[in-house]
């Protein structure tokens, strides 16, 4: 379908079918698409980091870790994105290998750039805020050695920030530690 402004829309299924063929990954936002930017370097080591950190307790605690290629389904709309990492507890995420979609995370984490940070900061993370399950949300930056956490409390989140390689990060609700000096490993 084409909107007023020229704009096609697709349905999931023909945005998922897009991305079969292109082998791109796309956002999808209401029936529009959106192409994801590539990677550095840097942003993949620390996205790698952070699975392997988090892959170790998601084992013991009957969780599972996906990054950067694995959806997540927003509540407001019809939308899907792609967090950097995803860590979900919900035995339905966990059912199905074959899915691409997680719905009810414990924890997302984005690590921005200067062309991602707006984005990551005002616009996904109000969204993210919305899904229920959500405990945490982590910002991570490229530039420097600093993480801002989000944490869900009874009626607000709580935000913190961690700065500097000696700084330990701890996800009580998750039974998760991490420290800066393991996120910023090269």
């Amino acid at each position: 379908m084409v909107t007023d402004t020229g704009k096609k829309l697709y349905t999931f299924e023909e945005y998922e079918a897009l991305e079969r063929e292109e082998g791109v990954r796309y956002e999808y936002i209401d029936g529009e698409v959106f192409a994801m930017a590539g990677t550095t370097k840097r942003h993949n080591t620390i996205v790698q980091n952070l699975t392997f950190a988090l892959r170790a307790v998601a084992k013991k605690s009957g969780c599972s870790v996906y990054s950067q290629s694995i959806k997540q389904k927003l509540k407001t709309g019809e939308k899907y994105v792609y967090p950097d990492v995803i860590y979900t507890c919900e035995p339905a995420d966990q059912a199905d290998d074959s899915e691409t979609v997680v719905r009810s995370p414990s924890l997302l984490i984005e690590v921005f750039s200067e062309s991602s940070q707006r984005t990551d900061i005002y616009h996904k993370r109000f969204e993210y805020f919305k899904i229920p399950s959500l405990q945490y949300y982590l910002l991570v930056s490229q530039k420097h050695y600093g993480i801002e956490v989000y944490e869900r409390s009874a009626d607000f989140w709580k935000y913190t920030i961690y700065d500097g390689l000696e700084a330990t990060i701890k996800l009580k609700k998750l039974g998760i530690t991490l420290t800066l000096a393991e996120i910023y490993e090269s």
